[in-house]
């Protein structure tokens, strides 16, 4: 289509586009205020921990179907009904633990319908006490681990493990590259040796969205609305 010549009346979605209506999966069964995704037919599944899903928000009803019912496609052939889905800010569970007040702010993984997790599911090798040596002062403080998709990161000032160091307070973590980066005033010197267990390997997790704080149950609010860390 051509650039304009003159002024259009762009059409907008209603609520920002938060509310979307999605074909489901056949035989498939979307439960109502759970995670939902669409696989790479493009249909409405439960999240889960399988590559290649992107997440789309919670389930909301099923369109044109009975309030409360759940949208129950099974037996049932691909789009047969049709589930209507919301982006926003909810509550979920933490299926590991992983998440505490340091990862508020990053991203979350959906693990299942229910609840996500800090890890993207990368880790099928795992790496001990590998060494790292930063460079000079002066130079960007930047180590390449070798690995891309890493994951369960953690520090430390000597083989048999000595200091551990803090994510975010010392050191941050480019995961999806394999890269560390220090901290100006954290407690790792420029130019410092440091020994780091990961593991890596292809995620089979998608991202759900950002932490956006922690629920006194031990539940975690994420916001669908932002699948990405924002710039630094």
């Amino acid at each position: 289509m051509a650039a304009l010549t003159n002024s259009r009346n762009t059409p907008e979605l209603a609520d920002g586009g938060r509310m979307q209506v999605y074909p489901v999966e056949a035989n498939t069964t979307v439960y109502l205020g759970g995670i939902v995704a669409l696989n790479a037919n493009g249909n409405a599944v439960p999240a889960s921990s399988v590559a290649g899903l992107k997440i789309i928000g919670r389930a909301e009803r099923v369109h044109d179907g009975i309030p409360g019912e759940n949208a129950a496609n099974n037996p049932g052939a691909a789009g047969a009904i049709s589930l209507v889905c919301r982006r926003g800010v909810f509550m979920y569970a933490v299926n590991d633990g992983s998440i505490g007040a340091a990862q508020v702010g990053q991203i979350a993984y959906a693990v299942d319908d229910n609840s996500v997790s800090a890890s993207d599911g990368s880790g099928a090798a795992a790496v001990t006490a590998q060494t790292v040596a930063f460079p000079a002062a002066g130079a960007a403080q930047a180590a390449v681990l070798g690995h891309e998709n890493i994951s369960n990161v953690s520090v430390h000032s000597t083989a048999a493990g000595g200091t551990t160091y803090v994510e975010n307070t010392d050191y941050v973590v480019d995961y999806p590259a394999g890269v560390i980066f220090l901290i100006g005033g954290g407690s790792i010197a420029a130019g410092a040796t440091v020994y780091v267990n990961y593991n890596w390997g292809p995620p089979t997790r998608s991202a759900a969205g950002l932490i956006a704080n922690l629920d006194p149950n031990g539940q975690v609010w994420i916001d669908f609305t932002h699948q990405a860390a924002p710039a630094i």
